[in-house]
This record gives C-alpha cells, structure tokens and sequence, in this order.
C-alpha cells in the first residue's frame, strides 16, 4: 500500500517499480481513448494509472503498486458521488497480486471487465463512505 506522502525511495528503485505501468500504458491510452476517459499517473507520488469518467457519479479504474518487494499490481474499481458533505461509494478489487507479466497479459481484458462493472454500478447502488468539512 502507498505510504500516507508518496514514494521515498531512491530513483533507480522508482524507475524498477514503475517500469510495468509504463511497459502498459500504451494499453491504457487506447482504451481511454476508444472509450473517452481521462488518464492520470501516479497520483500522491506512488506508481499508478487512473482512469475517470462519469458526470453526476465519478467513475474510476486504477492500477497501482501494491507490493515494492513482490512488485504486484493491484486493479482497483471505485464509483462515488457527493451529496452536500456527505460522500458514497462503492469500491471493489477486480484483481491482486498481479505480477508485470499477468499485468501486460491481461490488461485489456481486465480493462474491458472493470469499465463494464463500474458503468453497471448505479447511483442507488453507492454506500456512505465519510462526511467532508465544509470549505470556508
């Protein structure tokens, strides 16, 4: 799991632990485009690719490092709305443990599963998750 200010190690181990994502982000970007998403990397300094979607509910599909030492991926699924200071959601992890090779074999595949789930997930559907402080 990413530590709470982002990755501290050294740069060579940085270029180790992001190598998988970069070797797929080509994959990525095709199905953000096909699919009109928008992309981010390595969001709070740690390895990573998101995509977004969604109006009124925010839609996501993120692959992020979840293990330095074993050098697993994780695809995690989330959907979440803010209604006034209260923000639902429901959130799933399609697939762990996911070393580079599975990652880059089975990406597309996993892409096309969690875009699928994620859109199925309707508003009624989202649990309370926190309340937000109100912005003064």
């Amino acid at each position: 799991m990413a530590p709470p200010n982002g990755y501290a190690g050294s740069k060579a181990e940085w270029v180790r632990i992001e190598r998988p994502l970069i070797e797929v982000d080509s994959i990525i970007g095709a199905f953000a485009t096909e699919h009109g998403l928008s992309c981010s990397a390595n969001y709070h300094d740690w390895p990573e690719r998101s995509l977004i979607w969604g109006n009124g509910v925010r839609r996501l599909i993120q692959i992020y490092l979840e293990s330095e030492d074993q050098l697993t991926f994780r695809v995690w699924l989330c959907a979440s709305q803010d209604r006034g200071l209260k923000r639902f959601w429901k959130q799933e992890n399609l697939r762990t443990g996911l070393g580079p090779e599975q990652l880059k074999a089975e990406l597309p595949t996993l892409l096309a599963q969690a875009y699928e789930k994620v859109n199925s997930w309707q508003e009624s559907l989202l649990e309370f998750a926190t309340e937000m402080a109100a912005i003064k």
